[in-house]
């Protein structure tokens, strides 16, 4: 199996605002740099009984979309398919439960985020087509609900968390990796000709510009103020208080 597709991913990981958990990103860091570095074995990825074309159930009038694990605005596509639960993937099942003309639809949460690309837009989605069709959305919360799990949730008629679930963390994170350190033991010097300074994120010894870090400080900061409006606009709690909240995560009580 060529591990092209997980560079790719890992290229999706560094420099890509995400709206997840801290400790669920790192990790997905460090396998992604040891797979790509060839330190792990290649094996092929394979669903487990959760496919996504199996995680939607119909029961009388209730529908009910499940949100597990991280993430993504397209699927990830492994061996034997789709790996996991996509924005696309969400808006598609809602679409399905739509035409089979439930009355009531139930996304049932256990995820600690996911990419910010398309977050928004999907939860709006979603709100949408439930007003359109009549449908009661209601967002169970089985384990853990934050950061994109959560602004997909808010929009729901009614929140319910299992007492020992969590949710939270309204904010933004965004990964860099500097590798101007290891480039210099290695004895390498990276070399960047632009047409602007703009045009490159690095200094001449390959470490990170002050201009590109304020960037991308200004564009997380943007985007954790766009998750904080959001939250308010479908809890009533004002963005001050949201943001005061400092991107924790609760316990249900």
């Amino acid at each position: 199996m060529s591990n092209f597709p997980v560079r790719r991913l890992l290229d999706s990981v560094w420099n890509v605002p995400h709206l997840v958990t801290e400790t669920a990103l790192q990790p997905i860091v460090e396998y992604l740099q040891l797979r790509n570095s060839n330190e792990l074995p290649m094996f092929a990825i394979v669903p487990d009984a959760k496919e996504v074309q199996k995680q939607k159930e119909q029961v009388g009038g209730v529908g009910e979309i499940k949100i597990d694990g991280v993430l993504t605005y397209q699927p990830v596509m492994g061996a034997c398919g789709p790996v996991g639960v996509s924005y696309q993937g969400i808006v598609e099942q809602m679409a399905e439960l739509v035409n089979m003309g439930v009355d009531t639809v139930i996304l049932t949460h256990t995820s600690p985020g996911g990419q910010s690309s398309h977050c928004f837009s999907t939860a709006l989605a979603l709100r949408d087509m439930a007003d359109e069709a009549g449908i009661r959305l209601i967002s169970y919360i089985d384990t853990l609900s934050a950061s994109a799990s959560l602004a997909i949730g808010i929009v729901a008629d009614e929140v319910v968390i299992h007492p020992s679930a969590s949710t939270g963390s309204v904010g933004c994170v965004l990964a860099l990796l500097d590798k101007s350190k290891a480039l210099e033991q290695a004895g390498l010097k990276p070399i960047y000709i632009a047409s602007t300074p703009g045009k490159t994120p690095f200094q001449n010894d390959g470490s990170f510009s002050e201009e590109f870090l304020a960037e991308m400080q200004a564009d997380v900061t943007r985007l954790g103020n766009q998750f904080a409006e959001h939250v308010s606009k479908f809890t009533g709690i004002p963005v001050e208080e949201v943001l005061a909240m400092n991107a924790k995560v609760f316990h249900a009580e």
